[in-house]
């Protein structure tokens, strides 16, 4: 009899903690088999939200090296490549393609005679609506690039 009575009463605490619990604060908790949930979120959920913020921090430490150097290397640079962003759009090739080309230097030359942020080739320089500018010129150099990209010419750099 003592047996059964302490049977009974494990089995009604068992079944009672995998039920829900309402502590009267407007949550409810769900305890059983060796995991607890809060309001449904649990352990899982907790590490699938970490995971998304170290992306997004990560992300965005990514960013922030990024415009660190452009703007450490010239302001006009970053003020250039933004302008022509803005009025051409193509933000992300933009950005990339100085980097690549130039490293954001706006007076880099390389021996096959090309110049300048986005290292425009004399010919080509001129055939942009920009080419009476100096190929030095950060603005004309950005904008003829933006330029480019928008005329569907985006794919003559070697940087892709």
């Amino acid at each position: 009899m003592r047996l059964a009575a302490l049977t009974l009463a494990s089995l009604s605490l068992a079944t009672h903690t995998l039920e829900p619990h309402h502590n009267g604060d407007g949550h409810r908790r769900v305890v059983g088999h060796g995991q607890i949930r809060f309001d449904g979120i649990g352990p899982e959920r907790w590490a699938q939200r970490w995971r998304q913020e170290r992306h997004l921090v990560t992300a965005l430490r990514q960013q922030l090296h990024q415009q660190r150097r452009t703007l450490l290397s010239s302001p006009s640079v970053t003020e250039a490549i933004n302008l022509a962003s803005a009025t051409y759009g193509y933000a992300p090739e933009l950005w990339r393609k100085a980097r690549c080309e130039s490293g954001f230097n706006r007076f880099a030359q390389n021996a096959s005679g090309a110049a300048g942020l986005f290292q425009f080739l004399p010919s080509t320089w001129r055939s942009t609506p920009y080419g009476g500018f100096s190929v030095f010129d950060p603005f004309a150099n950005a904008l003829a690039a933006g330029w480019m990209h928008a005329h569907g010419r985006g794919n003559e750099w070697q940087c892709r």
